[in-house]
């Protein structure tokens, strides 16, 4: 039939009269298939990874000859009906009724649910009128590259056992023994390994799969697409691409695909046979029928931290060294990545320093909070600060809370008793300028840690979800304590829930008991302020670790906040009435500081040093844009 086929597109003007190929031996187009299908090709692998039937295969060739040549292009095209662009399944039959060639319903299903080919998949339009087409993978295979397409390049990374091996020989990963089992058994089971960004956990299932001597293909779930149709198509090639290789998939924080996993379950795991391998931050909540097996990944402890640092840099100092693995309690991934970037910018390994060290992290940690928050240097000292003596010494503690909680909860061992919430979280209350964003500052300074402010416009979303995923993110960076959060008017985040009466003041309180039990769990460093402590939820109040109320300043103290204000350089009039300022203007220091700006201003405008005068005339402007009313004087 395809001969006759042929001599009809030629009498139509469809095929050229002199076409290449023979018109009426049809058998010479299967001798040519049957010759490349019995070579060691990619698409000879394609066979025996997918067990394809000669059928199967016959069907696979007929579709990539049809792209690729354009004899039997324009045969195809003779058989269409007038208006018809796209081959049919129905057309492909026609095609294939040779004595060599079959094609069914069945075959087209099967090649269709191993992504090999594009069948329409509109339930209304019958089989035989949907269009078809090869998948671009069967095409490249054919040609004889193994080569992923472009558009699964984007999204997944194949990663050999062999490489895999290599890398975490420099770990020295200890797998556990149900992992093992696990994967030693080749059950089709669901694996999940769950702890923070950066604490290894794709990296132990690569090396679990590379005991079983299996590849991985590493798939970015925040990648994969959020159209479900589309999302489809994706997870069957990624199953395609695993069964091809012999490979195992491994999905990537798939926290990702909470919302889709009735795409994931239908599709990638039931085209899948084997362990699939996933990594996520908390406990896998698919509901699915496969077997699950979670593996917790812990930080790293001490003792790990002081060798893989040591391994990185056999040369620095053990001062160095020591430091690193007391002070950042970071995760395996975050280490190895900051160790490269101390080796780029350290002139020699011995030359290695703490403050590369904390350089390096902060680059890393920069880049996770992008948008997120900003850094902020204080440029104060504890001589600016002018606070009660109480609650000056709840600063000490805070101070020694931090310096010393590894000797205390590890050492001592008070992490058994205490449990989760061992991070450190300090609220900071009063009215404004009294301080509390300064003291913020001063801590971080004092304990070498930098300060992250955070954008709290970005954090809260509208979108349901996008809060908490925020919020995750910060805390997982703070988690590793070599940085400080600072929740600036925290009362907006951290409010007291409310009585639902509608579905806003419902997601507004999952958003509160989501930060609840984070925090129980958040073991890094946060410090919150806000000028209304009651509008701070009880809940929260119960879990921080200290209270530092920071009062309206007295007289006295505001006399020293005038004085502290006026910097050494600043040149100034011999005799300045502090005194009189502070009983006549009742000011916060961040009020006090502004009025000492202003009237600099004022003294280097009349080229004369700063008087009374330029004090008082402006603190009676701050006065009056606090909404306070001030009388002149004669």
């Amino acid at each position: 039939m395809l001969g006759e086929v042929v001599n009809a597109g030629r009498a139509a003007g469809w095929v050229p009269g002199d076409a290449s190929l023979p018109v009426a031996d049809a058998a010479a187009i299967l001798n040519e298939l049957e010759s490349k299908i019995s070579a060691e090709t990619p698409m000879r692998l394609l066979a025996r990874r997918f067990s394809l039937s000669s059928v199967e295969m016959n069907v696979l060739w007929l579709l990539v000859s049809i792209e690729l040549e354009p004899l039997l292009a324009r045969a195809a095209q003779v058989l269409m009906s007038p208006g018809m662009h796209e081959l049919s399944a129905q057309i492909l039959t026609r095609l294939a009724t040779t004595e060599h060639l079959e094609c069914d319903g069945k075959v087209l299903e099967r090649l269709s649910r191993f992504a090999l080919i594009e069948l329409d998949s509109d339930p209304h339009v019958p089989l035989y009128r949907r269009a078809i087409r090869p998948n671009d993978r069967v095409i490249e295979l054919a040609r004889g590259s193994l080569d992923a397409t472009d558009d699964l390049a984007a999204i997944a990374q194949l990663i050999p056992a062999a490489d895999t091996q290599r890398e975490t020989a420099e770990m020295a990963l200890s797998v556990p023994p149900e992992l093992v089992h696990a994967v030693t058994m080749n059950a089709s089971v669901l694996i999940v390994a769950t702890g923070i960004e950066g604490s290894g956990r794709a990296t132990l299932l690569r090396h679990a799969a590379s005991i079983a001597g299996r590849a991985v293909l590493a798939v970015r779930s925040s990648a994969l697409a959020v159209d479900p149709a589309k999302l489809s198509r994706q997870l069957r090639a990624i199953a395609r691409e695993c069964r091809l290789y012999g490979a195992w998939p491994l999905l990537l924080d798939v926290d990702e695909l909470v919302d889709r996993t009735a795409a994931v379950d239908v599709e990638l795991i039931s085209g899948h046979v084997g362990p699939l391998l996933a990594t996520s931050r908390e406990a896998c909540t698919w509901r699915m029928t496969r077997p699950l097996v979670t593996v917790p990944v812990e930080m790293p402890d001490e003792g790990h931290r002081h060798n893989m640092w040591r391994r990185a840099f056999p040369a620095a100092g053990d001062d160095v060294i020591q430091a690193a693995a007391q002070r950042y309690v970071i995760s395996p991934g975050l280490l190895a990545r900051a160790a490269t970037s101390v080796a780029a910018v350290a002139d020699r390994p011995d030359l290695v320093t703490t403050d590369h060290v904390h350089r390096a992290l902060r680059v890393h940690l920069e880049r996770r909070l992008s948008g997120l928050a900003q850094r902020i240097e204080t440029k104060q000292t504890w001589e600016d600060l002018v606070i009660p003596v109480d609650q000056f010494d709840l600063l000490i503690e805070l101070v020694a809370r931090v310096r010393h909680r590894r000797q205390v909860l590890d050492t001592w061992g008070f992490s058994d008793k205490v449990g989760k919430g061992i991070g450190l979280s300090v609220l900071l209350s009063g009215p404004p300028g009294t301080g509390k964003s300064m003291i913020a500052g001063l801590v971080a300074s004092e304990l070498g840690l930098d300060l992250y402010q955070i954008d709290l416009s970005r954090i809260v979303s509208k979108y349901i979800g996008e809060t908490e995923k925020q919020l995750a993110s910060l805390f997982e960076a703070a988690e590793s304590g070599h940085a400080i959060l600072l929740f600036d008017e925290a009362d907006s985040l951290f409010g007291k829930r409310t009585e639902v009466k509608s579905s806003n003041d419902r997601y507004a309180n999952l958003e509160v008991n989501y930060l609840l039990q984070r925090m129980e769990a958040f073991s890094g460093i946060s410090i919150l302020t806000t000028n209304h402590e009651t509008a701070i939820d009880t809940a929260f109040q119960r879990r921080l670790a200290l209270h530092v109320r920071v009062p309206m300043p007295d007289k006295e103290q505001r006399a020293a906040l005038w004085r502290a204000m006026l910097p050494d350089r600043a040149a100034r009039a011999a005799k300045l009435d502090f005194e009189s300022l502070a009983a006549e203007f009742v000011m916060s220091g961040g009020y006090i500081k502004n009025a000492v700006l202003r009237a600099a201003y004022f003294a280097a405008d009349e080229r004369v040093p700063i008087n009374h005068i330029h004090l008082r005339r402006a603190a009676r402007a701050e006065y009056e844009a606090m909404g306070m009313i001030t009388f002149q004087h004669p």
